[in-house]
């Protein structure tokens, strides 16, 4: 890639800044990311950088071939590769597949290609417009509901009596309501979406998904298609169709362009009937790394103390959705080894990993926190891993476990880490115990990241001034909305509030010091606040102000 830079610069002649500045990045940087800084940072314009990709990389543009787009072929290719290689079949006959990218291929990947497609392959570079165009066309059948459609596939739902239970029954394994709830799944998947929401109101049947942490509605539908659709759903996850007056909890599988979903159910009425919650969970998702946390520097170096307790409790805090599972489990991850023993009690088990052994919930059978974390202990573990810390017993048995030697693992619902000392004491136990026990609390929220392609440098408002003065924050940047994200944001990434517990913190707990004293000390020992924590990644243009306001408390 720095010859291709070399000649990049021959060709369009940068300023001494820029191009040194693009030298000493794209040293040892594979492809993909030089192009993506080379757009990033405006150096050059997309039109000369495909051009100057073509005549380098010896590529045919898109723009410039008669080739056409062919739909049903270009199915071959899995979505989830599109994705992760940005690639995708324009067109194939007998002896040659056409692929088209944003980037020019690497070896690898034209081997792989090769083999799995027994045939010759050519690459032809496109534009992100004309990447995003053409992947619409080619996959928009799997997603898009065609409410016209819909209606006359399932025809007249008006006669349909949705208190008869038999014809319900009969009517959830027609193909019109299995198609439409397997065309809602795939469209959410394809979003990235963490859950589908499926309402009925009065006079419509609304679906929602929540992507990046926000709800966004995309279908209002008739309402006479709620109960047949939440009937299928109640009918693959196992649960009683003719329950209607109370919530219930299920799972189900699904299966998408060869890769497994977990999906947990939960269905509760309300006054225009039901409503049911779907959480997507990727099957066997890759964990992330400590480091592939993203947590900003100073967090990143307090984290990486917590591996250095054999003993004690370390909690993750948050609401619901803030990522304490995913860090809890990258903290498991890297402490998985053959020499420990490692229990984990989950309601219910999310991630599947081959070093742990792993206990899943169950109410209905009497198989409840308590009753698992009493008997455990006698299972000889080194690491404990419970779900969530939520009532005195659950505490107690975590306390006791601590106290005896093990390492505990938990989360704990609190609006940031000082408060999970005052839920332990609120719970009943002695601050004597906690102040022995608790060696670290974590806790985080999640932000939306700006998209790359699109984020807009501007000017700090004089009001804005007045809220983030101690920053020192000139600028910051705000969100667009391209063909590349949805309304600006791509992703999301952690503000992180990390309190490791020293000796003069021990002293106050076990004193029942106050909020504010408890605090003061944090703060003195290099604490980063939730608040500040946000506030930098603001600074850093990785997010934008709404986003802080809208998730951080100041």
């Amino acid at each position: 890639m720095q010859n291709f830079c070399e000649y990049l610069n021959n060709k369009y002649h940068f300023s001494p800044a820029v191009w040194t500045k693009l030298k000493f990045f794209a040293k040892n940087k594979k492809t993909k990311l030089v192009i993506d800084y080379l757009k990033k940072e405006k150096i050059i314009t997309e039109t000369k950088l495909l051009q100057a990709m073509s005549s380098y990389f010896e590529l045919e543009l898109f723009c410039n071939s008669k080739i056409k787009l062919a739909k049903n072929n270009a199915l071959a290719l899995k979505l989830s590769q599109v994705k992760k290689d940005q690639i995708l079949i324009i067109n194939q006959s007998s002896k040659l597949i056409s692929f088209g990218s944003i980037y020019p291929p690497d070896l690898f990947l034209e081997e792989k290609l090769k083999f799995k497609f027994k045939s010759r392959i050519k690459f032809y570079l496109m534009s992100e417009n004309e990447f995003k165009e053409a992947e619409n066309f080619i996959y928009s059948s799997y997603f898009q509901v065609n409410q016209q459609e819909l209606l006359e596939d399932l025809g007249d739902f008006k006669k349909i009596d949705s208190r008869d239970i038999d014809s319900l029954k009969n009517i959830v394994e027609d193909a019109p309501v299995v198609k439409l709830l397997n065309k809602i799944l795939t469209e959410a998947i394809s979003l990235n979406a963490s859950d589908i929401h499926l309402e009925q109101k009065e006079n419509q049947f609304k679906v929602r998904y929540r992507i990046d942490g926000i709800l966004k509605s995309y279908y209002n539908l008739p309402a006479e298609i709620a109960a047949a659709v939440i009937s299928r759903i109640k009918i693959i996850s196992a649960m009683d169709i003719t329950v209607r007056h109370l919530p219930q909890d299920g799972k189900m599988e699904f299966k998408f362009q060869e890769t497994d979903y977990d999906i947990r159910t939960s269905v509760v009425p309300t006054v225009y009937g039901e409503k049911a919650v779907l959480r997507l969970l990727l099957r066997n998702e890759k964990l992330l790394t400590v480091k592939e946390l993203n947590f900003n520097s100073c967090n990143y170096e307090r984290f990486k103390k917590i591996f250095s307790f054999n003993s004690g409790i370390i909690l993750l805090s948050g609401p619901t959705g803030s990522g304490k599972t995913t860090t809890l489990f990258s903290i498991l991850n890297q402490l998985a080894t053959e020499s420990n023993n490692i229990i984990t009690v989950e309601n219910p088990v999310e991630y599947k990993l081959e070093l742990l052994n792993q206990i899943e919930i169950n109410e209905a059978q009497g198989l409840n926190f308590p009753m698992i974390l009493r008997s455990i202990l006698r299972q000889d573990p080194d690491i404990i891993m419970i779900g969530e810390i939520r009532d005195q017993e659950t505490a107690e048995i975590a306390v006791r476990a601590a106290v005896t030697g093990h390492l505990v693992l938990s989360t704990i619902h609190t609006i940031d880490s000082i408060s999970a000392v005052s839920r332990l004491i609120e719970m009943g136990i002695p601050s004597y115990l906690i102040s022995s026990t608790l060696n670290a609390v974590v806790a985080q929220r999640l932000l939306r990241k700006l998209c790359s392609e699109c984020s807009q440098k501007t000017k700090l408002s004089q009001q804005d001034k007045k809220i983030f003065h101690q920053e020192k924050i000139d600028y910051i940047y705000q969100a667009a909305g391209c063909s590349n994200c949805d309304d600006g944001y791509k992703g999301r990434t952690p503000a992180a509030e990390i309190l490791l517990i020293n000796d003069q913190l021990r002293k106050l707990i076990s004193q029942r010091a106050d909020y504010s004293l408890l605090k003061k000390e944090a703060l003195a020992s290099g604490m980063l606040t939730l608040t500040n924590s946000a506030l930098q990644k603001m600074k850093k243009g990785i997010t934008t102000r709404e986003e802080v306001m809208r998730v951080i408390e100041f």
